[in-house]
């Protein structure tokens, strides 16, 4: 099983589609393959983290979130209990 999370960083114009300066970026990481792969372009990053939060919740995968120098600042873990119910912690 490959693990899998979803990080929050600035988005960089290295991007398959052209990202403005401050833009923020959601990736999906540790998917085999598939159009989920590519990064999701926000305005914020407070609208970045809302839904990488929102995706984490539903998959059950930790969230990494990034600031601008690009190192990691805060990482949520979300898990499924044994009743199948999401637990953030």
């Amino acid at each position: 099983m490959t693990s899998r999370s979803i990080h929050v960083l600035p988005a960089t114009t290295g991007d398959s589609e052209c990202a403005s300066d401050g833009q923020w970026a959601l990736t999906i990481e540790g998917l085999e393959s598939g159009p989920d792969d590519a990064a999701l372009h926000f305005p914020t990053q407070e609208a970045a983290i809302a839904a990488g939060w929102m995706r984490a919740r539903e998959d059950g995968v930790s969230l990494c979130i990034h600031g601008r120098d690009g190192l990691v600042r805060e990482r949520k873990i979300y898990c499924r209990d044994t009743r199948g119910n999401r637990l953030g912690r």
